[in-house]
C-alpha cells in the first residue's frame, strides 16, 4: 500500500513538473503579423475569334515567405500560422472600368492543395479591393502552403469584356504568426 501511495505521489509530481515546463515554455512565444504580397501586371489580349470582343489573360508571380525578415528569423520555430485577411486590389488600370467575366485567382505550391478564388461579372476600377474569402477552406490551404516556407505561385487567369487593356492587381495575404524561439 505504501509503495502504491509513493508511486501515485511520484506520478503526480512528475506530471505537475512537465505541465509546468510546457506552460513556462509557452510564455516565450512570440507573436507577430507578416504580410505576403505580389503584383500581377495583367495584359488583356484579343482572343483568336474575330467576332469575339472579349479578351483573355494569364499572369503568374511568386511569393517567397522567407522574404519577410521576421518570418525568416523564426522560420524553424513557427508553431502556428493564421490567415487574418486575403485581398486583391487594383493599383492601376487602363481603360477603366473593365468587367471580369470569369476569373480565377490561385495560390499554389508543389505537393499542396491550392487556394482558389473565382470571380464572375466583377467590375474593376482603380482602387477596387476584392475580398478573398474562406468559403471553401482557401485559407486552410493557404496556411498549409505557408507552413512549407517555400516559394509559391500566384496565378490570375480569365476573360474580360474588353479585347485590349491592362491592369495591375496587388494580391496580399496578411497573417498572424506564433513562434517559440526556445
Amino acid at each position: 500500500m505504501k509503495n502504491l501511495l509513493r508511486l501515485s505521489i511520484l506520478i503526480l509530481f512528475v506530471s505537475v513538473i512537465f505541465s509546468g515546463c510546457e506552460k513556462i515554455k509557452s510564455l516565450a512565444d512570440v507573436t507577430f503579423e507578416a504580410e505576403f504580397s505580389t503584383d500581377l501586371p495583367v495584359q488583356i489580349q484579343p482572343t483568336s475569334l474575330k467576332a469575339d470582343i472579349n479578351g483573355t489573360f494569364f499572369e503568374t508571380a511568386t511569393i517567397d515567405p522567407l522574404s519577410d525578415t521576421e518570418f525568416a528569423k523564426y522560420a524553424e520555430k513557427i508553431k502556428k500560422i493564421e490567415i487574418i485577411e486575403a485581398t486583391a486590389e487594383v493599383i492601376s488600370i487602363n481603360p477603366s472600368p473593365i468587367m471580369l467575366l470569369s476569373t480565377n485567382l490561385t495560390a499554389s505550391a508543389t505537393n499542396f492543395t491550392s487556394a482558389e478564388w473565382s470571380f464572375a461579372n466583377e467590375s474593376l476600377t482603380q482602387g477596387k479591393k476584392l475580398t478573398l474569402g474562406n468559403e471553401n477552406n482557401q485559407w486552410t490551404n493557404l496556411q498549409k502552403i505557408l507552413d512549407d516556407k517555400a516559394v509559391f505561385t500566384v496565378t490570375l487567369q480569365g476573360q474580360a469584356d474588353v479585347d485590349q487593356a491592362n491592369f495591375t492587381l496587388r494580391v496580399k495575404y496578411k497573417t498572424k504568426i506564433t513562434a517559440n524561439p526556445l
